[in-house]
């Protein structure tokens, strides 16, 4: 039954999130998401690749439309009753859409359900916005970073302010390429199967040269990357940033996307050319193309690896709020 609070209901999702996913469509149209993080197409792969126990997804409405959307799932973790949001572990981006005229009475709705519904123990969201609404029902922690470059002057006056180092660096793998042919670049919106399946074996190839697992690996997360991918790019939410060298590839780039701004989510490299440095070059290509087609960001993610940083990256904080019943 749904339960309203200062005019507001709950719905609580609990099966066929697929039914769903068409209203929730229309509201992400009504109120678009910061980051294809927070859409259908993303959250629930994920929950088809990787969820468990059952769901939990708060729908709030206000005059029978949707005024915001909290997707999370209730499962057995470390002996207690866990809502989780759905996404978690490996997106980077978790905040829930709300609509921004009600997301006061949203937030005392949510605090009322949880203070009246016995079935969790804990609630443990993470990667969400310094600004996160849902700090209003506790303290919460620091998250690890993201970090953004803002794209506000023109690409060669950014590339001149980058540090001495990189740019001998983009100097040097430039002459050494020419030996094997040249390089060349390719910005793909709609990536074939096999482009996606060699962007998975060579980020493998690459952590298994270094003694390590990898993210993919790590998080068995090769199927979730080609069932997503094509679902991303029907939307233009997508690019593959590919360098070829002498015909093969070097190096790969997967970003998300939105109108203002490009998400650099997963980068592999040809372990083969590891001492040329080809991932600085494409780098350079890819916010280039960044810079050329109007976005006006460029978002690392998480992690604070300092080749982000070199490039002219600001951190962006992030919170995760842990929640007790008492």
């Amino acid at each position: 039954m749904p339960a309203s609070t200062a005019s507001l209901a709950l719905d609580v999702i609990s099966a066929r999130l697929a039914d769903f996913e068409p209203e929730w469509q229309r509201f992400l149209q009504r109120i678009p998401p910061p980051t294809p993080f927070q859409t259908p197409e993303w959250l629930l792969t994920w929950w088809s690749c990787f969820g468990s126990g059952e769901p939990h997804v708060l729908v709030f409405r206000h005059d029978a439309g949707i005024a915001g959307v909290m997707p999370c799932f209730l499962h057995p973790w470390n002996g207690r009753r866990q809502l989780t949001l759905i996404g978690a572990g490996i997106s980077d981006c978790l905040d829930p859409v709300f609509d921004p005229a009600h997301v006061s009475g949203i937030v005392d709705a949510l605090g009322c359900h949880l203070s009246q519904t016995p079935g969790w123990d804990i609630c443990d969201w993470q990667d969400l916005s310094a600004e996160t609404p849902l700090q209003a029902l506790g303290a919460g922690s620091p998250d690890t970073p993201c970090s953004e470059i803002v794209l506000n002057t023109p690409f060669e006056a950014f590339l001149q302010s980058r540090p001495a180092e990189l740019k001998r660096n983009l100097r040097q793998c430039k002459n050494r390429s020419r030996a094997f042919g040249g390089l060349e670049f390719e910005a793909v919106s709609r990536p074939a199967a096999d482009l996606l399946a060699a962007l998975i074996d060579l980020h493998g190839a690459r952590w298994r040269e270094a003694g390590q697992s990898g993210t993919i690996t790590a998080n068995g997360s090769a199927e979730f990357l080609l069932d997503v991918c094509p679902k991303l790019a029907g939307r233009d939410m997508l690019r593959l940033f590919v360098l070829r060298l002498g015909g093969r590839i070097a190096a790969m780039l997967l970003a998300l996307r939105n109108q203002s701004t490009l998400f650099s989510y997963l980068p592999a490299f040809d372990p083969a050319y590891k001492k040329y440095g080809f991932g600085h070059v494409l780098h350079e290509h890819a916010l280039r193309y960044a810079h050329e087609n109007g976005y006006r960001a460029w978002n690392f993610l998480r992690g604070e690896e300092p080749y982000k940083f070199n490039w002219g990256a600001q951190p962006i904080p992030k919170r995760r709020l842990v929640l007790r019943r008492s």
